[in-house]
């Protein structure tokens, strides 16, 4: 088990004090896995508590014998419930002078009603947009954790082609790639801060399965394994002449990276090469112009100028009223942070933002046509993490 370096801990937090206290929050309370883990480099039952002038302090219910063993980055106190927590940060100094911070995106409410009771004179505040802003852009120690998640997806990669065999099932594929991913160190747990986006490994669709909408606000589906889980691989059989598209995450250290990559048993009907040229296409120009200052919103309309250039955005990253509006999303210690490729994106992206570009065409009778990469914002362009040829591979 690696443990995040203290320099990083300490930046980290750093940061986020300037930010609070540019925004006037007294006291910020962190709460959800994601952000409790960047800022301290360890998960628990707690919170982390910052303020803008006064060392952190790490509020545990459990596991307490592990964080004692460990010394975590930050001095430590254990509660048993909740109501002890304003009289033990105001002994260590933390008392809020103004607003209270919580993150407001994934704090559930009877947690928010309660902590509202516990400090009533103190106005909440949403700390979730100045955490998420901070984590968009990646150190180099993020970056370095991405490029080695990439690493292991492109190592697990390699084995697909000898997997893919007329009626094997789309399931025994994906359960020997997850296999796979697990003994090269995926950690088996991909998180996401959307509360209604649920994710395993990813899947491994065919053909028309490939159709599928997913019930989350994903381009791709499948048709799954049980009406309780309705996306991702089934019992489908593989069949020549269908493209197969395989869609995973890797986690490793907590970081994860994202990849699809498309294979065919014997042959592909003309439909799919063509839709694949316009794919290629669409990597280029991402590749070229996805630069720090570039908005979001520019970048989107010039690769949606180009699908609708090829008469195909009726199948673009979805079908009909199932099409997704974003073209890349950030990847991180989550699937889905910011930045996102959408029209409407506020911020410019950054040197050292990085994104999974994942443009997608959705072709009736045929199945996904695709590609999907994470790759780390440049002066120069994206510099891709993940490796694998970028090909239909047909077998």
């Amino acid at each position: 088990m690696e443990p995040v370096p203290a320099a990083e801990i300490t930046s980290r937090v750093a940061a986020l004090k300037i930010a609070l206290a540019a925004a006037d929050i007294g006291l910020a309370l962190i709460r959800q896995a994601a952000d409790l883990f960047y800022y301290t480099g360890t998960l628990a039952d707690g919170f982390l508590a910052v303020a803008a002038a006064s060392e952190p302090l790490l509020l545990v219910r459990r596991p307490q014998s592990r964080l004692m063993a460990r010394q975590p980055a930050w001095p430590l106190a254990f509660y048993k419930d909740l109501k002890e927590i304003p009289a033990l940060v105001a002994a260590y100094g933390l008392e809020p002078g103004g607003a209270l911070g919580l993150e407001l995106d994934v704090i559930p409410a009877l947690l928010y009603q309660r902590l509202a009771q516990i400090f009533p004179h103190h106005p909440i505040r949403d700390l979730s947009p100045l955490i998420r802003r901070q984590r968009m852009v990646k150190s180099a120690y993020e970056i370095g954790q991405l490029r080695r998640a990439a690493a292991i997806l492109d190592q697990a990669f390699e084995m697909a082609p000898e997997l893919l065999k007329t009626g094997v099932t789309e399931l025994e594929v994906a359960a020997a790639l997850e296999y796979r991913l697990r003994l090269l160190g995926h950690q088996g747990l991909i998180r996401l801060r959307n509360r209604d986006l649920e994710m395993f490994y990813g899947h491994v669709l065919s053909g028309t399965s490939g159709l599928q909408a997913a019930y989350t606000d994903t381009p791709s589906g499948g048709l799954g394994f049980s009406a309780a889980f309705p996306q991702g691989a089934s019992l489908k059989k593989l069949a020549p002449g269908e493209p197969i598209s395989i869609d995973l995450g890797a986690c490793l250290n907590g970081y994860v990276a994202d990849m699809t990559r498309m294979y065919a048993i014997k042959s592909l009907p003309p439909r799919a090469w063509e839709a694949f040229k316009v794919v290629e296409e669409l990597h280029r120009i991402f590749a070229d112009q996805a630069r720090p200052g570039v908005m979001p919103g520019d970048l989107y309309r010039r690769l949606m100028k180009e699908v609708r250039s090829q008469g195909l955005e009726e199948f673009f990253m979805g079908y009909g009223p199932d099409r997704v509006s974003f073209l890349a999303h950030g990847v991180g210690l989550e699937l889905d942070e910011f930045p996102l490729l959408t029209a409407r994106f506020p911020y410019p992206l950054e040197a050292d933002m990085v994104l999974a570009f994942e443009p997608k065409f959705f072709l009736p009778d045929i199945g996904m046509i695709g590609l999907e990469d994470t790759g780390r914002i440049t002066p120069a362009g994206v510099e891709w993490l993940t490796l694998s040829p970028r090909q239909i591979t047909v077998v």
